[in-house]
């Protein structure tokens, strides 16, 4: 069993190999639920921004030139 010591103003590191384990990165939000005499943490799913979500959708869309190539292309070079 791994343990932590709470520390004054109520903040615990939660250990590296479960942090790796679970994906746990900063900025990570985590969610806290009282079970009896168990306290329970689950990270929360991540929400990806429109950029994120965007990227690579257009890979390979103009025959798998390169953004250089394709401005040369355009600009008649």
């Amino acid at each position: 069993m791994t343990t932590a010591t709470l520390c004054e103003r109520g903040q615990v590191t939660i250990p590296k190999q479960f942090r790796t384990k679970l994906g746990l990165t900063p900025g990570t939000v985590l969610t806290f639920k009282i079970d009896g005499k168990t306290l329970k943490v689950a990270a929360q799913k991540k929400k990806r921004s429109p950029f994120e979500e965007a990227y690579g959708c257009l890979k390979g869309a103009f025959g798998g030139i390169s953004t250089d190539e394709l401005i040369r292309e355009m600009r008649g070079c």
